[in-house]
């Protein structure tokens, strides 16, 4: 575990954004007065005594916050272990590989789907036959990556496209989400994504966190541009602020310019009853990120993360918190924390 651990701070210490690092710093640098080089020499300390990588560090406002508090984030460093010790990798496959997924949580999709390592092109074109829109996915992509939107009335051959997906390893084929309409109103370019945070045990699951990310613009995928990020209460409506990656707060949409405090998305209550079930299914991933969309008819599952990112859960702006995401995870988890060691 402890060579893991080490090469996954290697990993996370070589592969850094430095153009978007840079953002994050000039951002702290303009909301607490420090200058470029506090900065740097704070990050790289937190770096060594607690693996906290940039975003961590800038998420979690580690310049203006105590030790103590700081004990109560998550960073790259104490998330490996956490997860190590709360999802069995002998099982975690079920919610990596997307085909996997789908037929194991088919009632809660909403939508038809077709598995191309075993369907024949007869069988794809009989798939596709009367759709307007598939997509087309890499079952074990992730972050949006591997999406492909297909226009059915635009393919020309369906024998190519068929083989073409193969060779592109996008194997897995979805009918359209048809969104619900006020989730249309905030942003009608893509279906927007639900996050919601389940933690396991003793025979429940409980609900920690949850964030709905938006598209600013008209990118048809979602995750892969900038976004803005809020959470939901029960009844629909936004009990955060609405922020993006840097921290900036919204009281409208950019794109359609419709006011935040005017929202209420239906069925969140619902959506939150799903990811519960849901997870009692695969009691040994205790902590799952799943993903919901908002049908007309309901919420349905996207898919489920056995490694979901856990930043923005955690990010200061969203609701003014000086604790984070640990301390969600420790709450449930109560004296099992002692297991884990961080």
């Amino acid at each position: 575990m402890a060579s893991g651990v080490t090469k996954w701070l290697l990993h996370k210490f070589t592969d850094i954004n430095k153009g978007r690092m840079n953002e994050h710093i000039l951002v702290m640098q303009k909301n607490t007065g420090k200058s470029k080089a506090q900065i740097y020499l704070a990050l790289f300390l937190s770096f060594l005594k607690r693996g906290t990588g940039y975003t961590d560090f800038f998420r979690g406002n580690f310049l203006e916050i105590s030790s103590k508090e700081k004990d109560t984030f998550v960073t790259a460093k104490s998330f490996y272990k956490i997860l190590a010790y709360l999802n069995d990798p002998s099982y975690t496959m079920v919610i990596e590989d997307k085909l996997i997924f789908n037929e194991l949580y088919k009632c809660y999709l909403g939508r038809s789907f077709i598995n191309l390592r075993v369907a024949d092109s007869e069988d794809f074109k009989a798939f596709i036959k009367n759709k307007t829109n598939v997509f087309a996915k890499d079952p074990v992509g992730y972050g949006g990556h591997g999406v492909k939107k297909i226009k059915v009335s635009e393919i020309e051959n369906a024998d190519t496209l068929y083989n073409e997906l193969k060779e592109q390893g996008l194997f897995l084929v979805e009918e359209e989400i048809i969104q619900h309409k006020e989730l249309d109103k905030i942003n009608p370019s893509v279906v927007n994504s639900f996050r919601i945070i389940t933690l396991y045990k003793d025979g429940e699951a409980h609900i920690i966190n949850n964030a709905l990310r938006v598209n600013q613009g008209e990118d048809n995928v979602i995750g892969c541009t900038k976004d803005l990020y809020f959470s939901l209460g029960e009844d629909g409506r936004i009990d955060s602020n609405v922020i993006d990656d840097l921290g900036n707060v919204y009281t409208t949409h950019p794109l359609t310019g419709i006011s935040f405090n005017e929202i209420k998305i239906p069925f969140v209550k619902e959506a939150f009853d799903i990811c519960k079930t849901a997870a009692k299914k695969i009691p040994q991933v205790r902590y799952i990120g799943w993903d919901i969309a908002f049908s007309e008819n309901g919420p349905v599952l996207v898919e489920g993360n056995e490694y979901p990112g856990y930043g923005l859960l955690q990010h200061y702006k969203l609701k003014n918190k000086r604790t984070g995401h640990l301390k969600e995870i420790a709450d449930v988890l109560g004296d099992e924390m002692k297991n884990i060691k961080i």
